[in-house]
């Protein structure tokens, strides 16, 4: 019983100090639909969803229509790992590269001067820029942030040249961030906090929730990861639906957007066809269609001749998993193709947890340091007046402070932990003690 009144307070302590700090540069907001009856949907067609929705276990799930919010359902507010979404939000650095001309599409491994671990061989290093876009590199060196049935599933190097074989590759995926960082002279995680996030003016999404993923035994490349909520994902889509134009500004250029959400490889999976790190599938009854997808399965899909965005997200915090289930979009689609649309509806703006600064951590100094866990070292930090966890793999949080002065609540993960520190020079402990959601 003290056990569940325990993770009840770390459960509330985590809504007070839910913070929404994102970029907020762009001056565009969420507006829902105040009746979506009164707008034209069907009230059967509505429920329909939801009661899909509400046996499908998703953590939340997101539709804009014509720029419009229809349906919010769940923690729409709540940053969930992206998984490889990841690749997706790496067009859009990509495509401001290409069309500034710092990036050549063009230009081989071999031009760039990118190798790796042993050396790839002089075919290998012949691929280029845009065949990584496409997962058409023919590299199959091994790949930081790579799960054990895609190094099961990976070619044998030198089967493939360059060009002539689709494979879900992280080789590629990966060294295009080596390639950004060494073009621009930048870094690629603050590219998309600067160049699309700030912009797009995402509410929930900072900079901590990027990071790399490093392995030098593994690869030269480094993997990233990305948390952010269904409502962010969903303007990232709606830039894409708007062909590149945000708030009348233009963010990606017109002809990116078309070169990128066009298939160039018949993938033989369910998720169709491949662009430049989009999936082009086919959902009965949407028109064309372009997707964003990952691990649990994460989903962000853009359906242009419905001006319709959907996004889903799954809790693969807690090992949540969703298949990818073409049918809950083609309700959607549907309910959409025959709603007669009444566009003078009212809207009203879509609220989500109430705003709050960072929280200050007394004696914050004192925990700063490593602390072994079960599944390796994580590393405590300073962050403002507060502190953030760095798991092992390189997902970053921030930690919320709680009742007891070592216990503490890990933001979006809602995970509590304890910190043991131990004596100078030694890893510390760091202990879960439960779970709030």
């Amino acid at each position: 019983m003290r056990r569940s009144r325990f993770l009840q307070l770390a459960l509330l302590a985590a809504l007070l100090h839910l913070p929404l700090d994102g970029a907020k540069e762009g001056n565009f907001s969420w507006r829902r639909y105040k009746d979506p009856q009164a707008a034209g949907f069907a009230k059967a067609a509505l429920r329909q969803i939801e009661e899909h929705y509400s046996r499908s276990g998703l953590a939340s799930l997101f539709v804009v229509h014509q720029g419009r919010v229809l349906l919010a359902l769940g923690d729409y507010q709540r940053r969930f790992q992206c998984h490889s979404i990841r690749k997706t939000l790496m067009n859009a650095v990509m495509g401001i590269c290409h069309d500034e001309k710092k990036i050549d599409l063009n230009k081989t491994l071999a031009d760039l001067k990118i190798d790796d671990i042993g050396g790839l061989t002089e075919t290998e290093k012949q691929a280029t820029v845009k065949n990584l876009l496409q997962a058409r590199s023919g590299v199959y060196h091994p790949a930081v942030y790579e799960t054990a049935s895609m190094t099961k599933a990976k070619p044998q190097r030198g089967t493939h040249g360059s060009g002539s074989f689709w494979h879900y590759n992280n080789w590629d995926f990966n060294a295009l961030s080596t390639i950004v960082n060494r073009e621009t002279g930048d870094d690629f995680l603050r590219l998309f906090t600067e160049r699309i996030a700030g912009p797009l003016g995402m509410e929930d999404y900072r900079e901590i929730d990027g990071n790399y993923f490093l392995d030098p035994a593994v690869s030269r490349h480094p993997g990233y990861g990305f948390k952010l909520s269904a409502r962010d994902l969903a303007r990232f889509g709606l830039l894409y639906l708007q062909k590149g134009v945000w708030n009348g500004s233009r963010v990606l250029s017109e002809r990116w957007i078309a070169d990128s959400t066009r298939s160039y490889s018949n993938t033989h999976t369910a998720r169709g066809g491949y662009g430049y790190l989009w999936w082009i599938p086919a959902i009965g009854g949407a028109g064309p269609a372009f997707a964003a997808c990952g691990v649990g399965t994460q989903v962000l899909l853009v359906l242009p001749g419905l001006d319709l965005v959907i996004v889903q997200r799954v809790n693969t915090f807690r090992g949540q998993k969703h298949p990818f289930d073409p049918s809950l979009y083609e309700k959607i689609a549907a309910a959409v193709k025959t709603a007669n649309i009444n566009t003078t509806a009212e809207c009203i703006p879509l609220t989500g947890h109430p705003e709050s600064a960072a929280t200050a951590i007394m004696d914050r100094d004192k925990f700063i340091g490593s602390y072994g866990a079960a599944d390796g070292i994580y590393r405590i930090r300073a962050h403002g007046d507060g502190l953030v966890v760095v798991y092992p793999k390189g997902m970053q949080a921030r930690l919320l402070p709680m009742e007891n002065k070592d216990t503490f609540l890990v933001e979006d993960i809602f995970e509590v932990i304890r910190l043991k520190k131990a004596a100078s020079g030694k890893n510390g402990e760091l202990l879960v003690l439960g779970h709030t959601k």
